[in-house]
């Protein structure tokens, strides 16, 4: 009990000792004269320190003391208010910076072994030679196959213009390669693809609102502008956020000038902030505009998302997103330790709050306004509700893969398969066509590949098979006799069995369009990049196709009450 308010009290003690910033020293102080136990239990920190450090049967490591204290107080908080320190610190610095000291690539795991999935051009993996589908067996001197993908990232990234050396097995040609490579500053590839279709849609795709996003984002909107956009998709699917500035840059861009797009409510009122659109659009204001959100759709993401939607100026599709409605601020300690802190609340241009409540039972972060029934308005006069996230003007959940496309992927052996198929061809692929003989050839390299993959029942059969192997029992369909030999003919029947149900599911019809897409997506990756995966993507995204009808058609302005 002691060292449990040793923490607490050292931690307020550090953390208020080390801040520099005089609001939040102003703010102590004031706390301090409202409240006498504060002052109170600053007394008892220091008595409790000294008992400690006399008393204790065992020397004391007094910075992981306060740094584990630090921890357990942010749990009384919200999920964001939380102590920065090596990678987690490193992950901010690169989201501010939009870059960070690598070699340029991303990576995976099938299994044990850690997997190259991309590679970023002009990057140094990039010069020297290393291809997407390599396995990275050591990194330096140390194996890969039992570190996480974020033990292996920290080990790839560093300072910059230092070295790494990556041991790669290249299983296409099963050759053993090393590579030594100087990190560089490797910028993050956070708005990796637009396009535009032939009836003037455009496409943007944005995975995160790191530092530049707002500029690669205007970049983007002009050279669709420039190639005859009439229409456009903004796919916020599975970005968690990042930099709010940055994501009211991007409304510039799109809205009209002295449009209300949030506001800010802090504790200190000179945190107060109201955001409007400041400059002339890029874009014409009855250019449509569709923003594809998810579950995984949070921060950021949703002020952009909710903005559009608020100010009518376009419709949101796809499922509800996330629900954070709180804005952080980092306060550096010291040169390794941050604490990032949630100082604030936005509110949209309607007046909503979307945060969750699901993690809080105290309404802590929350109000009456804040409850999930609490009705707004947008510009238009369509009816919008606060609390709990963004809710769709339309809502269509992506479609699932099938188990057996789900094992194809979480095997990685779409990729796999990629990597041989390209090394064998790569002079003939101008064009990628998926193929019957390419099918054939797909099914011919998993039924030798060690692809795990059970139906549904398998793992059950599997027991009985044991059985009947172990007692080697053999059924004779004419006879109501049960013999025995060897080897058992009814555990055979049961192999042949579920073999041919594997058969049978690699055929469906519908596994089919996946593993076609599949195939496509991993390919045109090896071949044409990053960009041309996603762009092939989309030729199997349901979500995107249905928003591609809706824009094209007179329900995105019955939606918007025009």
């Amino acid at each position: 009990m002691i060292l449990k308010i040793f923490f607490i009290i050292n931690l307020i003690g550090f953390l208020f000792s080390n801040v520099s910033q005089k609001e939040n020293l102003k703010s102590v102080k004031n706390s301090f004269n409202n409240n006498e136990n504060a002052s109170d239990y600053f007394k008892l920190f220091n008595k409790s320190f000294n008992i400690l450090k006399v008393n204790y049967v065992d020397s004391l490591n007094e910075s992981e003391i306060i740094k584990e204290g630090i921890k357990g107080l942010s749990k009384k908080l919200d999920p964001y208010t939380k102590l920065l320190e090596g990678s987690s610190l490193e992950s901010y610095e690169s989201l501010k910076k939009g870059k960070y000291g690598g070699v340029g690539i991303q990576i995976t795991k099938r299994r044990d072994t850690l997997t190259v999935l991309n590679v970023f051009e002009d990057s140094p993996a990039y010069s020297e030679g290393i291809f997407t589908g390599d396995d990275i067996m050591m990194i330096d001197s140390t194996e890969t196959k039992n570190l996480s993908i974020k033990e292996c990232s920290n080990l790839i990234k560093g300072e910059l213009d230092s070295s790494v050396v990556l041991h790669v097995y290249r299983s296409a040609t099963k050759e053993k390669l090393k590579f030594e490579l100087y990190r560089s500053n490797i910028k993050l590839q956070n708005v990796p693809y637009w396009g535009i279709d032939n009836d003037g849609v455009g496409y943007i795709k944005i995975t995160k609102f790191s530092k530049n996003v707002d500029k690669d984002f205007k970049n983007a909107l002009l050279e669709l502008k420039e190639n005859g956009l009439k229409k456009l998709i903004i796919d916020l699917r599975g970005n968690s956020g990042g930099l709010l500035n940055v994501a009211i840059n991007m409304l510039d861009y799109i809205t009209e000038k002295n449009d209300f797009l949030l506001e800010q409510r802090a504790k200190i009122k000179k945190f107060n902030r109201k955001y409007k659109s400041k400059i002339k659009p890029i874009i014409d204001s009855d250019i449509p505009i569709v923003v594809l959100i998810n579950k995984s759709s949070a921060s950021a993401s949703e002020i952009l998302s909710g903005a559009i939607q608020d100010l009518d100026r376009g419709i949101v599709i796809g499922e509800k997103s996330f629900g954070k409605g709180l804005v952080q601020r980092i306060w550096k300690l010291n040169d390794t330790l941050s604490i990032k802190l949630t100082s604030a609340k936005y509110y949209l241009p309607s007046g909503r709050l979307i945060q969750k409540q699901d993690y809080l039972d105290n309404g802590f972060l929350t109000d009456q306004l804040d409850k999930n029934d609490s009705l707004f308005y947008t510009k238009n006069g369509r009816l919008v509700k606060g609390g709990g996230g963004i809710n769709p003007d339309i809502e269509i959940k992506k479609e699932k893969f099938t188990n057996f496309v789900n094992a194809l992927w979480k095997e990685k052996m779409f990729l796999s398969f990629a990597s041989k198929y390209v090394a064998r061809n790569k002079n003939v692929l101008n064009e990628i066509e998926v193929t019957d003989k390419l099918l054939s050839s797909f099914y011919n390299f998993l039924l030798k590949s060690d692809f795990k993959y059970f139906e549904k029942g398998e793992k059950d059969i599997n027991k009985i098979k044991k059985i009947i192997n172990d007692k080697n029992i053999s059924i004779n369909p004419h006879s109501k006799n049960i013999s025995y030999s060897k080897p058992s003919r009814l555990a055979k029947e049961l192999d042949s069995y579920i073999n041919l149900i594997k058969k049978i599911n690699f055929y469906d019809e519908e596994n089919l369009k996946f593993i076609r897409n599949g195939l496509l997506r991993e390919i045109s990756r090896l071949v044409h990049g990053e960009k041309e995966r996603i762009k092939v993507s989309l030729f199997n995204d349901n979500v995107y196709l249905n928003a591609l009808d809706i824009i094209k058609s007179e329900r995105y302005y019955e939606i918007l009450g025009y």
